[in-house]
Order: C-alpha cells, then sequence, then structure tokens
C-alpha cells in the first residue's frame, strides 16, 4: 500500500511539472555559421567570412515571405552596403532579399517574397558576404543575429578579430655559424589583413663587424596574402658587405582574404673583432617600429655533448650496464677535422666492453660503418674522422656498455676531444655499489686474544638482484675472452691477516625476498689459513632490494694485526663479477675483489697490564721487583756524581 501511494505521489507531481511547462515551444530552425574568423588591423576596410544562415533539414519550408531578421556589429564597427560592398543572397539569387541599414551597426534583411522561397521543400539558405569598417576597433568582432519574428535561430557568432599592431617579426631558429653562414630564417607576419601598407622599405642591421655576405633578392619570400609580390627592382637589394640591408617590396592591396607573411634568409660574414655569442638582427620598415630578433650564434670551432638519459650502472657488474645515446654535436661545420682523430676517455676505474648503437649524420655520414672496435680492457677509444666535404654540421652518436670496479661509486665523466675541436668533458652515467655494507658500533679488540664479540654486520642491495645466483664471469679459456653466466653465485666475508672466524657466524634475510642456503653457510680456508673467510650460497636472486644480517661474529687476532681500523671485505661471484688476478686481467676485469666495511677497532693490551718496577738501593746487595726482594752480587754505587747499577 505504502509503494501505490509512493507512485501516485510521484505521478502527480510530475503531471503538475508538465503543466508549468510553455506551450508550443519554439525550436531553432536554422544553423548559423561563419566560414573562416580572420584577424585584421583596426584599420582594415573590407570583406569578411562568409557568413550562412541555413533551414535545418528536419525545418524544410519554415523560412517565409517578408521574414526579417537583423544582424548587428560591436560600435563603432561600421556595416557598408551596396552592390560592390556586403552582399546578401538566398539560394544564391540577390534579388530574393532586399538588405536595409537601420545604423552604422544594424541591417535588416527581408526576403522577398518568391516562388522560390514559399514551399519549394528544400533546404533553403541566406548567405551574407559582410564588408565592414572596423574603424579603430580593437578586440573580438560579432554578428548578433536577431531573428525578431522570423524562423531564423538568434546567436552571437565571431567573424574576425581586429588588432592595433602592424607585424609581428620572428625568427624560426637560432642558427650556430662560423666566419660565414646562414642564420635562423626571419619571419615578417602581419597581425591582422591589411596591417602592413601596400608600400613597404625594409631595413635589417647587424651588430658591430658583423656584415651582410652575399644576399640577393631570391633571399627574400612571400606566402599568405603576399603571395606573388617580390623585391622592388629598383632599387633592389642593397647593403652586402656592410651592417645594414635595404630593400623594398609592393604588396598586394587589400581588400584580402589572408595575412601576409615575409621570409627573410640572412646570410652573414664575421669580421675581425666581432664577438663570440648571439647575433642579433634589428628588423625595421615603412610601418614597422624596431624590432630585435636572434638569427644566429657566433662560435669558435667546437663541440658539444648531449646525454639522452644519465643512467645508474651497478659497479661489479660485467653484463647489462649500457649508458644512454651519447651525441657529439659540432659547434660549427667542419669542427671535426677530416684525418684528426676523435678520442673518448673514461675513468680508469671504468673499462669500455662495447660501443654500441654507432650512428652518424651529415658530413660524416660516412662514419656509420666505422664502429670502434674495443677489447674490454681499456678505458678509451679513438676514431679517425672522415667526412664527406658536403659543408655541413654533423653528428655521431653512440651508447658504451660498461665495467665498473666494484668498490667505486658517483659519476662517471667523459672526457671528449679531437684536434682542433676542443675538449668536452661531461657526466654519461652514475655508477652505484651493488650493496652497501654496515656494522654496528665498532668494537674494541685485542691482538692475541680469541672469541672476541664483534658487532653485526648489515649488508644492503642499493638495487634489485644486485646479488646474483647466476652469476658471469670471463671465459679466458677461449680467443678473445667471452663473458659466460655460470650457476652457484656465493657472498664471502673476509678477514684481513691475522684476523679469523671463532665459530660460523648466524647469517639470516630480514628484509626482501633474496633466498640463501642458510644450511650451507660456513668459513673456509683461504690461502692455506683456516677459518678466513664466511662463505654465503644464494639460492634465488631478489625482485626487490633484499638485506642480510650476519650475527654472532666472534673474531680471533693473532699478535701480527696492526693497531687501527679493522675493515671486512664484501664479495663473492653473487656480488663482484669482475674480478681479475692481479696482472693476468682479462676482458672489465679489475683486482678488486670486495667492498669494504670497518667492523671493529684494534687496539693493543691496556697500558695496566705492563707496568713493572724496580728498587734499588745505594750500597745495599738486595733490590725489590714487583714486590719481591732479592738479591745482588755488587751493590750499587755512586761514583763521579753518577749512579752505578749492576745488571
Amino acid at each position: 500500500m505504502k509503494a501505490l501511494k509512493k507512485w501516485v505521489s510521484l505521478i502527480t507531481a510530475l503531471a503538475l511539472v508538465l503543466t508549468l511547462l510553455p506551450m508550443g515551444i519554439s525550436l531553432a530552425a536554422s544553423d548559423n555559421a561563419v566560414d573562416r574568423v580572420l584577424s585584421v588591423s583596426s584599420t582594415y576596410k573590407g570583406s569578411l567570412g562568409t557568413i550562412t544562415i541555413q533551414e535545418k533539414s528536419d525545418y524544410k519550408n519554415d523560412f517565409k515571405d517578408g521574414d526579417t531578421f537583423r544582424l548587428i556589429l560591436p560600435s563603432p564597427v561600421k556595416w557598408l552596403t551596396g552592390a560592390t560592398e556586403t552582399v546578401v543572397e538566398f539560394n544564391g539569387s540577390s534579388t530574393d532579399v532586399s538588405v536595409q541599414k537601420v545604423s552604422d551597426q544594424t541591417i535588416e534583411i527581408t526576403l522577398n517574397p518568391s516562388t522560390s522561397i514559399n514551399n519549394n521543400n528544400n533546404v533553403d539558405k541566406i548567405t551574407i558576404k559582410p564588408y565592414v569598417d572596423v574603424n579603430g576597433y580593437t578586440g573580438d568582432i560579432t554578428v548578433k543575429i536577431d531573428p525578431l519574428d522570423s524562423a531564423v535561430s538568434g546567436e552571437t557568432i565571431l567573424i574576425a578579430r581586429a588588432s592595433g599592431g602592424k607585424a609581428i617579426v620572428v625568427a624560426e631558429s637560432v642558427a650556430t655559424i662560423g666566419e660565414t653562414g646562414t642564420g635562423g630564417k626571419i619571419r615578417i607576419d602581419e597581425v591582422a589583413i591589411g596591417s602592413l601598407g601596400t608600400a613597404q622599405t625594409f631595413t635589417l642591421k647587424l651588430p658591430p663587424n658583423f656584415v651582410w655576405d652575399g644576399m640577393s633578392a631570391t633571399d627574400i619570400t612571400f606566402a599568405g596574402g603576399f603571395s606573388g609580390a617580390s623585391v622592388n627592382n629598383p632599387p633592389g637589394l642593397t647593403g652586402n658587405n656592410t651592417r645594414t640591408l635595404t630593400f623594398a617590396v609592393t604588396l598586394p592591396p587589400t581588400p584580402r582574404q589572408m595575412r601576409g607573411s615575409i621570409y627573410i634568409t640572412p646570410k652573414i660574414k664575421a669580421e675581425s673583432g666581432a664577438s663570440f655569442g648571439e647575433i642579433t638582427v634589428t628588423v625595421s620598415s615603412t610601418d614597422i617600429s624596431s624590432t630585435d630578433v636572434v638569427v644566429a650564434k657566433y662560435a669558435d670551432w667546437g663541440i658539444k655533448v648531449e646525454v639522452s638519459e644519465v643512467k645508474e650502472l651497478v659497479a661489479g657488474k660485467l653484463t647489462d650496464q649500457v649508458t644512454g645515446t651519447i651525441k657529439i654535436k659540432e659547434d660549427i661545420a667542419n669542427s671535426l677535422i677530416n684525418g684528426r682523430r676523435l678520442k673518448v676517455e673514461l675513468p680508469d676505474w671504468v673499462k669500455i666492453l662495447e660501443v654500441k648503437n654507432w650512428d652518424a649524420t651529415g658530413d660524416l655520414s660516412g662514419m656509420a660503418s666505422t664502429r670502434p672496435n674495443v677489447d674490454g680492457t681499456k678505458s678509451s677509444f679513438d676514431v679517425v674522422i672522415n667526412r664527406s666535404g658536403a659543408n655541413q654540421k654533423s653528428t655521431i652518436e653512440f651508447k658504451l656498455e660498461l665495467s665498473v670496479e666494484a668498490n667505486h661509486s658517483g659519476d662517471i665523466k667523459a672526457v671528449i676531444s679531437s684536434a682542433g675541436a676542443g675538449t668536452v668533458e661531461t657526466v654519461i652515467a652514475k655508477a652505484i655499489a651493488p650493496v652497501t655494507v654496515e656494522a654496528g658500533k665498532a668494537a674494541d679488540v685485542k691482538i692475541g686474544v680469541q672469541g672476541q664479540d664483534a658487532p653485526d654486520l648489515i649488508i644492503k642491495e642499493n638495487v634489485k638482484s644486485a646479488i646474483k645466483q647466476r652469476y658471469n664471469y670471463v671465459d679466458g679459456t677461449v680467443t678473445p675472452p667471452d663473458i659466460k653466466e655460470a650457476d652457484g653465485g656465493e657472498i664471502t666475508v673476509s678477514l684481513p691477516n691475522g684476523v679469523y672466524f671463532a665459530g660460523t657466524p648466524t647469517v639470516q634475510v630480514v628484509e626482501g625476498d633474496l633466498e640463501i642456503k642458510a644450511d650451507q653457510v660456513k668459513v673456509v680456508a683461504l690461502t692455506g689459513v683456516n677459518d678466513k673467510r664466511l662463505v654465503i650460497p644464494v639460492k634465488s636472486e631478489s625482485t626487490k632490494p633484499s638485506t642480510i644480517k650476519i650475527s654472532n661474529i666472534k673474531l680471533t687476532l693473532d699478535r701480527t694485526v696492526p693497531e687501527g681500523d679493522l675493515k671486512v671485505g664484501v664479495g663473492g661471484t653473487a656480488v663482484v663479477e669482475n674480478y681479475g688476478e692481479p696482472g693476468k686481467l682479462l676482458k672489465g676485469q679489475f683486482v678488486t675483489d670486495a667492498i669494504k666495511a670497518k667492523l671493529a677497532n684494534t687496539v693493543t693490551p691496556a697500558p695496566q697490564e705492563m707496568v713493572r718496577s724496580a728498587i734499588f738501593k745505594i750500597d745495599s746487595m738486595k733490590y725489590i721487583v714487583d714486590g719481591q726482594e732479592k738479591a745482588m752480587d755488587v751493590a750499587p754505587f755512586i761514583k763521579d756524581n753518577r749512579t752505578f747499577v749492576p745488571v
């Protein structure tokens, strides 16, 4: 029953709302549009885009004899009417409509009696081709369509934009040039149709000690509403070998249907005393105030280096450590001199395994097939410059696969140089250690004492899978040596000479999903000395950075251990893949086998444990040592102000 009452209330409310709606709703009967929105000057006088008022297909025959509507412009924009000015047509005929100018801003359009208007069962179309005087107005020019009592839909539409400026002057690019060269193209755009007068004389001025170099009329081109224009001849173009270039043009008269553009290709020469840096051209004309644009940069012979991405590379690894793309670009053509060598040098703690994705473009395109050969034992390579002679600025690009010494981290800088082109140093990658090794508060341990407690040791991966179960190694049994993969990665913790593990520490993964073979952790002999190295076999690599904790560490020190920091080394095949034997280093190898960390402080026994005392008396045959009385053969005596004691 409650549900029924609810539905009755809802229906009653809906009926009440419907009774409040106005009857005989008037729906829009026409689609109104303009074919283009022009930009014009505030002094423009001429035609604009065509306005179309068209019956909708669902409302054919709604346009009737005698229908009248208004078109209203914003003040002070004026309608210009007449046979050669604003034109209104009905289905292409101007006889079926009449136009009456009510005021400068308002015209009324009436559909004349005609068989083509009434009941033709077609979609009828009214077109208005406005001809206006902008009359100093700036901003959006709109036309308000007031339907009055006609079937035309009321609407305000944008038909033009008026600006008070004359032209915009820009440089499309900034080129780098040497003693001679071509700057970025200068473009002069009308702000609005007709903003530039028909007769224009242009002046282009360079900074001191720069002159125009071989300019001709063909370096001036015209587009848009200026198509077909040319440099007046005479007087032509004047000013080569001087700072100031002058040329005159005759532009097409208004009205035009689009704005015009002028393009200038600047050819420039630097003379003695010219300053390196930006080259600014000052542009002016009959209608354009002085405008400065930077078209070029005057540079000495040289190169610049760009790196697409400064990647993080893991130290100690032999594969997949590849930089982003390194691009060597000439500042100006021929900076890299034909026949000279281009050299790339890295720090001595980095070795180049391979030069990848080698390519060269422009005048150096012939070098694309001459990829440098490297054997993985050096930190540098060089290549001979081979130019085609096309006098183009050129680029060489490549990536480097690197091997980084395990105990290094930080910026990897490349020094790139070539005779005549200078030297550039830039960061191409960042090295990160595979693991971070930390200990708790360093304990004091004494020489000659067994089983001394040491703090816990924490090994943290800096990236996932930094600790490997399947590790890479250099196979030196083949020529040339090759990098291969093997199972059974191990982490090792090594002690310095004279220090030994007094038992096997406890090892566990406390964070992450790295897996170790905990039941196979052991202390093993190192070069014939027992209990020197802790070995931790890896069962499975991590998918997120993991942490290992080594606890219950007890150390024995013999009496050869020097005072100071006692450091452990964390390495092994799972951590350091690029370790090689001293004097026998192969591809990508270094002598560093571990990452060091301080575990304890080595101290000698406390001073009070070494103190002894002896008491001697003159003319007495007895003496006391550490509180015990002993006898001597000869008593101490004094002679010549000196005390004599038997040994």
